[in-house]
């Protein structure tokens, strides 16, 4: 089920949630070419950009903080880049709209570090091989952690695809895509189905950390009446 658009129009320009985009994709390419050039192996690359959860104990906090800011922008793969992309794009925009931009781009920030502390508390003690952070994804989550507390009843309009062939337009309330978008996460963690998979506690710790921060802006800061903007339905 891959969402792309939320139902309803704005005339908002999302212009953080573009940045963050794009500075993802600009990333991406830079370390490609940089290994390419180099005749180095991706892995290699990343190794000496992106945080290693296991070396936090070892090493001061701004080597961390600097490790951590860069492992939010980094992907391993295009397919983990563009998923990652979408799903922001989507749901960030309207939060970006709601909180307003500076707000919004320290909440994606502190969301994405949210996703290294899941993944440091839950998985950290587990160190007998390195455990690299890699991609937004912590970020991403603590973003539809957020708009599942502020739109559980908004419609996203999204693609299920049956055998890579059958493709079928649905209105998914958001609660319940969100749901089952966090679910999978824990229970691609803990379940049978993909027992080696290690980076999905970072997932959670990222909605979490979302949930978390949204909740507390909604009690000291009172962020734009956006309910006007929803009003005309878009089908």
């Amino acid at each position: 089920m891959i969402p792309y658009k939320i139902v309803g129009k704005t005339d908002f320009r999302p212009y953080v949630a573009f940045f963050v985009t794009a500075t993802n994709v600009l990333a991406f390419v830079y370390v490609l070419l940089y290994a390419f050039l180099g005749g180095l192996p991706l892995e290699q690359v990343y190794q000496n950009y992106v945080l290693n959860v296991c070396a936090i104990s070892q090493q001061s906090l701004l080597e961390t903080v600097i490790d951590g800011l860069r492992s939010i922008f980094l992907h391993m793969s295009f397919v983990h880049l563009t998923s990652n992309i979408i799903i922001f794009y989507v749901f960030g925009s309207r939060i970006e709209e709601h909180l307003g931009r500076l707000k919004f781009l320290a909440f994606y920030l502190l969301a994405g570090f949210g996703g290294h502390l899941g993944h440091f508390l839950f998985d950290g003690g587990q160190c007998a091989d390195p455990l690299y952070m890699i991609g937004s994804s912590g970020a991403v989550s603590g973003v539809i952690g957020a708009f599942l507390f502020l739109f559980p009843t908004a419609r996203i309009k999204s693609k299920i695809m049956f055998l890579k062939v059958f493709a079928y337009d649905v209105n998914v309330p958001a609660w319940i895509y969100l749901v089952y978008w966090f679910f999978m996460q824990f229970f691609y963690q803990v379940g049978s189905v993909a027992p080696k998979i290690n980076v999905h506690w970072g997932h959670v710790g990222g909605f979490l950390a979302g949930l978390a921060l949204i909740f507390l802006i909604s009690l000291f800061v009172a962020p734009p009446d956006t309910r006007s903007r929803f009003a005309t339905i878009d089908d």
